[in-house]
Order: C-alpha cells, then sequence, then structure tokens
C-alpha cells in the first residue's frame, strides 16, 4: 500500500513540475539535491541480495546514494543519538524506510528515515535528507518497514 502512495506521491510531483515549467516559473524545486549530487534515482529499483558479512547476515537491501560527506546513523527515527556513520563516498545499502521527525541539514528537509549498518557495524537511521534525490520526500524505491516484519531490524 505505501508503495502505491510513493508511486501516486512521485507521479504527482513529476505533474506539478511539469505545470510549473509551463507557467515559465525558474525557480528550482524544493526537492533538488545540490547539483553534484543530482541523480535519476537515489536507491536502484530491484532490490539486490547480499552476503553475510562481519556484522550482519545475509538479505535483501537497496542500494542508494548519498551526497553530503560522513554522514551520521542515528539510534532510532527521528533521534539526535548517533551510532555510527556511513561515507557518502560509496553507494550504500539500505534494508526500508519509515516516517518520523523531520530532518533538515541546510535548507533541506524530509521526514523519511532509512534503516542501515553504519561503517562501525552498529545498526541505525540515515535520514532520507542525505539520499540523491530525494530531498524532502521519502524515496519510492525502498520497502516501507511496517510492510515486512524484521525488514527494519538487524539481520
Amino acid at each position: 500500500m505505501r508503495n502505491t502512495a510513493k508511486s501516486l506521491a512521485a507521479t504527482f510531483a513529476v505533474m506539478a513540475a511539469a505545470v510549473v515549467t509551463a507557467l515559465g516559473v525558474t525557480a528550482a524545486p524544493a526537492s533538488a539535491a545540490p547539483s553534484s549530487a543530482q541523480y535519476d534515482t537515489a536507491c536502484n529499483v530491484t532490490y539486490s541480495y547480499i552476503s553475510g558479512g562481519s556484522h550482519h547476515g545475509a538479505g535483501e537491501v537497496n542500494y542508494c546514494r548519498l551526497w553530503g560527506g560522513s554522514i551520521g546513523v542515528r539510534s532510532a527515527p527521528g533521534s539526535s543519538t548517533l551510532v555510527g556513520t556511513v561515507s557518502s563516498a560509496n553507494i550504500n545499502w539500505f534494508r526500508g524506510d519509515t516516517l518520523s521527525s523531520t530532518f533538515c541539514s541546510g535548507s533541506y528537509c524530509n521526514d523519511a528515515w532509512a534503516f542501515t549498518e553504519a561503517d562501525n557495524g552498529n545498526w541505525g537511521w540515515v535520514p532520507e535528507v542525505y539520499f540523491s534525490s530525494s530531498n524532502t520526500s521519502w524515496d519510492p524505491n525502498l520497502r516501507a518497514c511496517a510492510s515486512q516484519a524484521g525488514l527494519c531490524a538487524p539481520f
């Protein structure tokens, strides 16, 4: 159900952008990432299967592009408690996402949070404001945490 809502939201955003363009408004949309970080989509459309690592088991993930340097991974959605970081120099994998408190980085704000493993092996949540194309909304390619029991838990 949530993926359908995400698809509808994405379709509406495209339609709204077309209307703005037709009206001759030239301001950048609020969802635009910094120009050096723009991609067609932040997360891959299909799930990838990863093998077990030193801190996690095997399972399905989405790979997502990030911007913003070393990004803090928080203990819970909306929390300010850091449990580690992920580097945006590489594409990072995520298990799913959920909505929570709004997080802002500069002028970009978002209430979506994605679950992943930090570089230090701790599990936590990254504000999707750091996703390269989802700065003000959830990423339509990530599964909703509530859609599958245990999806957004360490594996």
